[in-house]
């Protein structure tokens, strides 16, 4: 199974205006970036980010873990160390 935070670079997604989004938050999703209800199991008391786009934009979504706007991406993955066990953790 995919972890969310496994990425060490941002997600993607080119959304469109009135798509509906659940983005992971748990870290646990085997969907990355997107929820696949994992939290349900991980016992996290995590929910997914319901997110409903405005307009056409790309959304940058962390995959890193370390982002301080999570489930946005604010460059952290950019100093985020290379050793695979800090990004395990999650």
């Amino acid at each position: 199974m995919a972890k969310m935070f496994e990425n060490k670079k941002n997600y993607i997604v080119h959304g469109k205006v009135g798509e509906h989004y659940s983005i992971c938050t748990c870290g646990k999703t085997a969907t990355p970036p997107f929820c696949s209800n994992e939290h349900k199991n991980a016992n996290s008391g995590a929910e997914p980010h319901e997110h409903v786009c405005e307009k056409d934009d790309p959304l940058y979504i962390c995959g890193c873990g370390q982002s301080k706007k999570r489930p946005w991406c604010d460059g952290a993955h950019k100093s985020c160390p290379e050793n695979d066990d800090y990004m395990k953790r999650w």
